[in-house]
């Protein structure tokens, strides 16, 4: 099957594409960035979803639309660009999508279309997102699935991921694991709160699986990676693949809330994107727990558990250390 890969550059593409590619596909990939190369049956596209023109090109004799391209980050990001891009950006997709007759998407959502849920979510709960980034989505889910109904023979797979980590990524679980070693953490509250987190190989395996299986419809899953852990476990599992003592001091969420606030202001003065705000704090202290049951009644089997994800991406942490700034992953399934 060919396969275009919207966001073939990002953290998330370059473990997909390997992936669909070790299984038999040809993948044509559309990024603003220019990628790593994966082999003969890769060819790269470099511009924007924004533009019909290119689109269009990169459309031609594909059989299936996987769009992971999105405007995502947490700070900085105008709520406009989040609806140009996330929204505009998908409906551009499938637009194109029907002027070439591709019948098959797989949309890449977030667990943030559900917004603070005082239970675990699950695919029947209702949205309610309260962030941009949440609300652009769940308008673009909207969007893929009317294009869906439109064509009972097309078929649309809508994935919500929760916090995805792994190698090559600089990101919250970057952060934790860094101030971990480093001997920065500070635990903040009682650390009883659930973190659903998914591992990028994990949540690649997930997709091709979908992708593998599609038929007319829609069908939404949300991806997770079980146990799900507490704050608490899941730094005692960092801890322990760096080999280093877990950190037992612990403040009350309130005083850290209260010390956070001078950061706030400077964070709101400089426009810098700092480590410690009362925004950040929150995150990491309010309970994200995001069932996926769905995907595994439907058949599917993680190849590795969390606690592989995790010491593989301490391996990874630990070898940047050594060698310097991280590179971009290289053309070969890792």
């Amino acid at each position: 099957m060919r396969i275009l890969v919207t966001g073939s550059s990002g953290f998330i593409g370059c473990f997909l594409v390997p992936e669909l590619l070790a299984r038999g596909h040809d993948i044509i990939g559309l990024d603003v960035r220019v990628g790593p190369e994966f082999g003969p049956s890769f060819r790269f596209k470099r511009g924007n979803i924004l533009d019909a023109g290119v689109v269009r090109e990169s459309m031609e004799g594909i059989d299936l639309v996987i769009h992971l391209a999105a405007e995502h980050k947490d700070f900085g990001v105008a709520e406009r660009l989040y609806h140009e891009v996330n929204v505009e950006g998908t409906k551009n997709l499938l637009r194109c999508a029907t002027e070439c007759g591709v019948g098959k998407f797989v949309f890449f959502s977030s667990v943030a279309v559900y917004g603070s849920s005082p239970i675990p979510t699950h695919e029947g709960l209702e949205c309610s997102p309260e962030l941009p980034y949440g609300r652009s989505k769940l308008l673009a889910e909207h969007a893929v699935e009317e294009w869906a109904q439109t064509d009972r023979c097309r078929s649309v797979v809508i994935i919500r991921p929760t916090v995805v980590f792994g190698p090559f990524n600089r990101a919250n679980m970057f952060r934790l694991i860094e101030a971990v070693r480093e001997r920065r953490y500070l635990g903040v509250g009682d650390g009883q709160n659930v973190k659903s987190v998914a591992y990028v190989e994990n949540l690649t395996s997930a997709t091709a699986f979908l992708v593998d299986r599609m038929s007319a419809g829609v069908n939404t899953v949300n991806y997770s990676d079980s146990p799900h852990l507490t704050t608490r476990e899941l730094v005692r599992c960092i801890a322990e693949a760096l080999g280093v003592r877990v950190p037992g001091i612990r403040i009350p969420k309130r005083l850290a809330l209260i010390c956070a606030l001078p950061f706030d202001v400077v964070a709101r003065v400089t426009g810098k994107d700092l480590p410690l705000t009362a925004k950040r704090i929150g995150k990491f202290t309010d309970a994200t727990h995001h069932r996926a049951e769905r995907i595994r009644e439907q058949g599917y089997k993680a190849p590795f558990t969390l606690d592989d994800g995790i010491r593989k991406t301490v391996a990874w942490y630990l070898e940047h250390q050594r060698a310097g700034p991280p590179g971009r992953p290289v053309a070969r399934k890792l």
